[in-house]
């Protein structure tokens, strides 16, 4: 670079460029001056000042730096004196920089030779405008508070240690003190005795060491010796360590304490005349009441009769009808679609005339029970007759919901049932209509049903049949798209998209999972619900997991390279965690793209998990011991063991977005939420939530202690570049309104 020196021989400009290197990689500016001229500087010096470069300024005029003569010349007269004995110099300033802006640095100058002045100076230049101006407005913003504080119609306190730190003016009003004796003074004067103190603390400290805003009435000690009824409320200004202060904030309700107690002794004399009165109805209104109930329980017991099954209890064909006839009618002007499902018990009779009607109405009570469990509530079943069920299927897309019920059902009656000595095993016929593709009204729907079934029956039972199901435009569109799914990985219809996930406690992005899309040629975007059940039925789904792993790390892999300090988060399918050769992939994976285990984070389900314990485990600890990183997604929603979870080598709990959708109304899911993070935190697992799609949601997961969360709050899952670009522009807030 051009400098001010006159660098003869080689071995001078060597020195040169290996000085210049130093000082270029300072975080500071550096620069040397003589004769007010600028003979050298660093990088950094000419970037503080809005140069491009140091050239820029070499040879030029120091003044140049200041916003004016006098403060030039002002910061020599300041300066000098002290450099000549010796010392070095230091002052906060401000300086001007391209392109005419005025900012606060920090300078620090020293002589390079006390001896010899004429050799020039040293001076380091570090920008803190930033700071300044920080430093300013938390200035203004105390004296903001002071101000509400000391205008507040209630007494407010900042303690520490039990001992006032600062107040305002009412609350010394309050007892009678002056604002310079209460800064002096401990809570102990408000009390009566030592012991009161000490209880009313200990009962303060545990509330505020929860994390939770201490509320009580209680009745204080003023100056003269008086009491006053207070309203108090306390919270610690760091829950984790109540000790290091708390505020108060104090008000006076001795007027409303009297007004409560002469209302009680006015609701005491009234209280005593109703009690008179209401005692000579009290036997009149229980004998009405009992003859009501009589008559209530009575027309319920017949009505119930009259609607359902004395034997299973479950309801008759007439209830049966009269409910489907009102969904039929919702149906079609919702354009809903219905199912009908007719249920036969194979060989049901020859058990019955051979074993006796005892027996098979036993049977027949057993099997009833376990229809109505694989039934579940949403759906509605009914006993018609003899060995004959059925059932309303009320939303029946996609149609997968009509197979998963009949597999239910086949499921539930196939243990074996013992009657007396006898042991039984029993399967049954379904058959399947739908509205209102199969018929518009109910004898026709469940007429064809019955032949369905009969179809089933005749085809050696224990089995399901669609009536005329070939001709469902649906099913022949669900067998289309499987066709398609064969073509999707070799075509390139396959994508992956990444949804972030990010810090609760500083804001940052620390991971993003990895979530395929279909791009199909003629539907457009497929939605994953549609593909992955058909491509797990038809074995595709280890192929495309293969490809979902290889892809991804082959993006960490660019992202890292890029300087994006990511870990990518992949979701494995129950065919992938069967596979034995599974752990080399992932191995072979992150060598081939030179990734650190750390970097990749496998997640599973609680029912994949659940399917092979003890494979999983097996599996979890070579996983483990590599160094990947595990999770468990949709945590809550499944039925893992906690005894299992403890033996999982984890890392992370993910809590299904079913739990935080109404977290912030149903408090029955704050409870799972905050029990779940609570369990994770004593496990040594961190927990990321997912489905937060509002800001109270957030705040709800920070006070409960969540660690990371992901959905459309931050962001939507997006493509790789759109990742990058996200990454590189989002700069975390620095004083995030919801980190605890």
């Amino acid at each position: 670079m051009t400098n001010g020196l006159a660098l003869h021989t080689p071995e001078e400009q060597q020195l040169f460029k290996e000085q210049q290197v130093i000082l270029d990689n300072a975080g500071v500016g550096i620069c040397f001056i003589r004769n007010r001229l600028i003979q050298r500087c660093n990088r950094q010096f000419a970037h503080i000042y809005g140069y491009t470069t140091p050239e820029d300024l070499i040879g030029t005029s120091s003044e140049r730096l200041y916003p004016d003569s006098l403060s030039f010349r002002q910061l020599g007269v300041k300066a000098y004196p002290r450099m000549l004995r010796g010392e070095r110099f230091t002052t906060e300033l401000q300086m001007i920089r391209l392109p005419a802006e005025i900012f606060w640095c920090r300078v620090t100058g020293n002589l390079i030779n006390v001896e010899n002045p004429t050799l020039g100076s040293i001076w380091i230049i570090e920008d803190i405008d930033r700071q300044r101006r920080d430093r300013e407005a938390l200035d203004a913003l105390h004296y903001q508070q002071q101000l509400i504080l000391d205008h507040a119609t209630v007494g407010i306190a900042f303690m520490h240690q039990r001992r006032f730190s600062r107040s305002n003016d009412r609350i010394a009003e309050m007892f009678g003190y002056t604002p310079e004796e209460l800064s002096r003074l401990s809570t102990r004067v408000f009390y009566p005795d030592r012991t009161a103190w000490e209880a009313a603390g200990r009962k303060h400290h545990a509330v505020l060491s929860r994390g939770e805003v201490f509320c009580a009435e209680v009745e204080l000690v003023c100056k003269d010796g008086s009491t006053l009824w207070c309203d108090l409320r306390s919270k610690a200004i760091n829950p984790a360590a109540p000790g290091d202060g708390s505020i108060w904030i104090i008000m006076d309700i001795s007027d409303r304490k009297r007004h409560e107690q002469a209302l009680l002794r006015a609701q005491d004399v009234l209280e005593q005349r109703v009690t008179e009165r209401t005692r000579e109805l009290e036997s009149v209104v229980a004998n009405l009441h009992r003859e009501i109930e009589e008559r209530r329980h009575a027309e319920e017991r017949i009505r119930h009769l009259a609607q359902h099954d004395s034997l299973t209890g479950l309801p008759n064909r007439r209830l049966f009808e009269q409910g489907f006839e009102l969904q039929l009618a919702q149906a079609a002007e919702t354009k809903r679609k219905l199912a009908i499902l007719f249920i036969d018990l194979d060989r049901f009779k020859h058990i019955n005339d051979s074993l006796g009607h005892h027996e098979g109405d036993q049977l027949l009570h057993n099997l009833a029970d376990r229809l109505r469990e694989a039934c579940g509530h949403e759906n509605t079943l009914a006993r018609i007759g003899g060995d004959e069920f059925i059932i309303l299927l009320n939303h029946v897309e996609p149609y997968e919901r009509i197979e998963q019920l009949t597999h239910r059902l086949q499921n539930a009656l196939q243990p074996s049932v013992y009657i007396g000595r006898h042991e039984f095993n029993i399967s049954a016929s379904i058959g399947v209509a739908i509205y209102p593709h199969d018929g518009t009204d109910i004898q026709t729907l469940i007429k064809h049903a019955d032949t369905a079934m009969c179809r089933a029956k005749a085809n050696g039972g224990n089995r399901c049949q669609f009536y005329n199901h070939h001709l469902d435009r649906e099913a022949v569109e669900r067998i289309e798209l499987r066709n398609a799914l064969y073509q999707a990985l070799p075509n390139q219809e396959f994508e992956l998209h990444y949804q972030p996930q990010v810090s609760v406690h500083d804001a940052r992005i620390t991971c993003v999972e990895a979530l395929i899309r279909w791009h199909h040629p003629d539907k457009g975007t497929v939605a994953p619900d549609c593909f992955i059940p058909l491509a797990e039925e038809s074995g595709l789904i280890k192929e495309i997991g293969s490809w979902v792993l290889d892809t991804a790390c082959q993006q960490l892999k660019t992202w890292r390279q890029a300087g994006l300090d990511l870990r990518v988060a992949v979701n494995l399918s129950a065919a992938q965690l069967d596979d034995m050769a599974f752990y080399q992939q992932v191995k072979e994976c992150l060598e081939r793209y030179e990734l650190q285990p750390r970097h990749l984070e496998l997640e599973l389900t609680e029912s994949i998990l659940m399917r092979h314990v003890d494979h999983s485990i097996r599996l979890l600890n070579k996983l483990d011991q590599l160094g990947v990183h595990l999770s468990i997604d949709d945590f809550g929603t499944g039925y893992s063991s906690l005894s299992y979870l403890k033996r999982l080598p984890l890392d992370t709990l993910k809590i299904d977005r079913s739990f935080v959708r109404d977290l912030c109304t149903d408090q029955d899911d704050a409870v799972i939420c905050r029990t779940i993070i609570s369990m994770a935190n004593n496990l040594k697992l961190s927990v990321t939530a997912e489905g937060v799609e509002r800001a109270e949601q957030l705040h709800k997961l920070a006070e409960f202690g969540c660690d990371l969360y992901q959905g459309y709050l931050f962001s939507r899952p997006l493509p790789a570049s759109d990742i990058t670009r996200l990454y590189r522009e989002y700069t975390p807030p620095e004083n995030e309104h919801y980190t605890i």
